[in-house]
């Protein structure tokens, strides 16, 4: 992963809450967490929470919610 792109997603100041299509690279059990790849982009954002009332998979889209340097997924239901 390019640093610098994490650096950049991290860092921007807080324009308001912003929501952007994810799609789901690995799911990580420790801690519990999933690495999201934001659509149209190659890189992967790592260690991105999600709400306990979603239960994962690899390959699918998500919502990414951010406001800053805070993420969260919130699964879509086929």
């Amino acid at each position: 992963m390019d640093l610098s792109y994490l650096i950049k997603q991290i860092k921007e100041p807080p324009t308001g809450l912003r929501l952007r299509q994810a799609q789901v690279m690995a799911k990580n059990t420790s801690p519990k967490s999933l690495d999201v790849q934001i659509a149209g982009d190659t890189n992967t954002l790592p260690s991105v929470k999600y709400l306990n009332s979603y239960n994962p998979n690899v390959g699918d889209t998500v919502w990414l919610l951010s406001h800053g340097s805070d993420l969260l997924c919130i699964g879509i239901q086929a």
